[in-house]
């Protein structure tokens, strides 16, 4: 009894694997990418950064006391200088209020950033689930293959003991069904790699079983898509854009605050302390109320503000310069990426033609070759054009997929 109990526990052990959809698996990645998790911190410390910034330009108050130890010879005693100060920037000449627009504009650039990286492991995470139907589909077709080599050979090895046919026959069908066999190895191993891919980008553990459901390519339909729209669209309010906004933008805050460096510096301190030679333990009428207003102004530091405003400024240019050349970028990459999926409908359309014509051959060649018209040769390079039609139009399947998302994801 105990025997079945424990075969029972490991066969649940070995069957128990995750089911993923393509929509499950990209909710997983959301909430489980490591990197996407880093990039979350990134944007939470932002927020405390502007936050900081915002809080340097209000009021400070700060508790002081300084002690004196003097010479008791010279007849001076030790004495404590206590105080309570409230203290207020004034006037900066625009550098706490450029640092505050400059940290909030780094905030924002960093959710824009956070919101490109979704979108590109969401991208490549349907990648790799593509990738990873791709080659299983491409395994059964070999274990098809495989299949029906080894009744093949069998056949072949009976008309040889007939000696019906020579052994060169028995020989060709033998190194097709070994490499066959090859290409089965090949194509597990890359299944396991891809698979290991995609578990750590949905944040899985490497051991973690899965199984990848299927999706239905029966119906594709091309989608109703308007290029110069799209385009304009990307190119005005996509992340891409958004994200090169921001850097043109904080080049110009970092640049109008250097530029304070030109102006004077104006601080307000109001505060209650003791008289000189004062302690703790003296009554009230030893601390007075005092108010303090520092200026300050550089005049001559070498011209190395100057310099600093100055290469501030060039940012600003170097910056706009990327943004033209990221959008042209950005632009290419949508009008291929818009050929590559009209070109792969058509491309559907041929490979099933394809199809058909390569199983219809197969099945001429296979009763030509059983009734020994053609030989193995002849067979074998009819049954080898059929597997590689069928892969190639389940990929391409696949690929039109593949590219209607890349060409979202560029929009977005």
């Amino acid at each position: 009894m105990k025997k079945y109990i424990l075969l029972f526990l490991t066969l649940n052990i070995v069957t128990f694997s995750m089911e993923l959809t393509l929509d499950k698996s990209i909710k997983l990645a959301e909430k489980n990418n490591r990197q996407l998790k880093e990039k979350s911190i990134n944007v939470k410390q932002k927020r405390l950064n502007e936050n900081v910034k915002i809080k340097n330009a209000l009021p400070s108050l700060r508790a002081q006391t300084t002690y004196a130890d003097h010479d008791e010879s010279k007849n001076l005693n030790s004495s404590f200088q206590n105080g309570v100060y409230l203290s207020q920037s004034i006037f900066t000449g625009g550098e706490l209020y450029y640092n505050i627009k400059s940290s909030e504009a780094l905030r924002e650039f960093e959710e824009s950033d956070y919101i490109a990286q979704n979108i590109d492991l969401e991208l490549e995470v349907i990648q790799t689930y593509i990738n990873c139907l791709q080659l299983k589909k491409s395994l059964n077709i070999y274990e098809a293959s495989q299949k029906e080599k080894k009744e093949e050979l069998k056949k072949q090895q009976e008309f040889y003991k007939l000696s019906l046919i020579d052994k060169s026959e028995v020989l060709k069908i033998e190194t097709s069904l070994y490499q066959t066999e090859t290409l089965i190895l090949k194509t597990k191993n890359n299944i396991t790699t891809q698979e290991l891919i995609l578990k750590n980008l949905l944040g899985l553990d490497s051991d973690e079983s899965i199984t990848l459901k299927e999706m239905d390519f029966s119906n594709l339909i091309t989608p109703n898509i308007d290029l110069k729209k799209d385009t304009e669209k990307a190119l005005a309010n996509s992340t891409l854009s958004k994200k090169l906004d921001k850097n043109i933008l904080i080049s110009e805050y970092n640049a109008k605050s250097n530029r304070s460096v030109f102006l004077p510096k104006v601080d307000l301190e109001y505060g209650y302390e003791s008289l000189e030679e004062s302690s703790f333990s003296k009554s009230n009428n030893d601390w007075e109320w005092r108010v303090g207003v520092t200026f300050k102004w550089d005049i001559f530091n070498f011209g190395s503000g100057i310099d600093s405003y100055k290469e501030s400024t060039l940012e600003i240019e170097k910056q706009r310069i990327l943004k033209i050349d990221s959008l042209e970028t950005l632009k290419r990459e949508i009008k291929t990426a818009y050929l590559d999926l009209i070109t792969s409908k058509d491309i559907i359309v041929t490979n099933e033609k394809a199809l058909l014509t390569a199983l219809e051959t197969f099945n001429i060649d296979k009763e030509k070759f059983s009734n020994r018209i053609i030989d193995s040769v002849d067979f074998l390079k009819s049954e080898s054009q059929l597997r590689e039609a069928q892969i190639t139009h389940i990929n391409s399947q696949l690929d039109y997929f593949l590219y209607y998302q890349q060409y979202l994801s560029l929009l977005k």
